[in-house]
């Protein structure tokens, strides 16, 4: 061997020490690229997890809405219909009369007329509640939808006659602010009113229930589109514990070669070593 010169052992332990130093700064560069990917993921995970959460949140929203209509229609239904049909038979059987004191008739009619005062209370209150809820506001694909939505518990005080509109709202009183019905049991309605009080309670009440089909239909939409990204949030998952793995046999495969390339360094200088002593 001449002196300053390599055999050609010593030049292959050489490229083979940068072979690996040069692998492991790939690998290096794929840990990086991996760890961009993985972070990109788990924040895409995270934006899922919040949009299913938001979609379970307005669903039982929505449900929870539905079952109140769903109790104040049963309500309405019930009671408007039993007390309209005893005040019929007070008003028209003599007989059924005579289970009844002189003011059972117009207790009946009071009930009525309370009745289509708190089912316009409680289709404004309930009509304003929904305003104030997250899924009124949700950005809906489907523009029938978000029509639906914004119709929910809408209705007209014009459906009531003017006549009676104006009889009910003489019986109110102003206190401390604020107005009450004090009085309404004091007005006077006729028994063809008290029939057209009864019949604007039924439409009324009609809104609920169609409502109550809409909010079924809103219900749906919050289930498949939670359906939907669930299942994206899924292979979210599994695509970012694929990322994870993969970044793992990159770090793994880098400490090897670094390993390789220091175990092929130390064979060099054993071997130049050798050599020199054999000079």
């Amino acid at each position: 061997m001449r002196r300053g010169k390599l055999t050609k052992k010593s030049i292959l332990l050489v490229i083979s020490a940068g072979f690996f130093v040069l692998f492991s700064f790939f690998l290096d560069q794929q840990v990086i690229q991996k760890e961009d990917k993985v972070r990109n993921v788990e924040i895409n995970i995270q934006n899922k997890i919040e949009k299913v959460n938001e979609l379970s949140t307005n669903s039982l929203t929505v449900l929870m809405l539905e079952e109140r209509a769903q109790t104040l229609t049963n309500h309405y239904t019930f009671f408007s219909t039993i007390f309209y049909k005893t005040y019929l038979n007070l008003e028209r059987d003599d007989d059924f009369k005579k289970h009844f004191n002189e003011r059972a008739r117009k207790y009946l009619a009071d009930f009525i007329k309370y009745d289509l005062n708190w089912i316009l209370y409680d289709l404004t209150t309930i009509r304003e509640d929904t305003k104030n809820m997250s899924f009124y506001y949700y950005e809906y694909k489907d523009k029938k939808l978000q029509d639906k939505v914004e119709s929910l518990f809408s209705f007209s005080h014009d459906i009531i006659g003017k006549s009676i509109y104006d009889k009910m709202v003489r019986g109110y009183v102003e206190v401390d602010g604020g107005f009450e019905n004090e009085k309404l049991e004091d007005i006077k309605f006729s028994s063809n009113e008290i029939y057209e009080i009864y019949k604007y309670l039924f439409q009324l009440n009609k809104e609920f229930a169609i409502s109550i089909k809409k909010l079924n239909d809103i219900s749906n939409y919050f289930d498949k589109e939670e359906e939907n990204v669930t299942n994206e949030l899924d292979l979210l998952t599994v695509h970012g514990k694929e990322e994870k793995v993969l970044k793992n046999y990159f770090i793994l495969t880098s400490i090897l070669t670094q390993i390789l390339s220091l175990m092929a360094l130390l064979f060099l200088f054993r071997n130049i070593i050798n050599e020199r002593r054999s000079l």
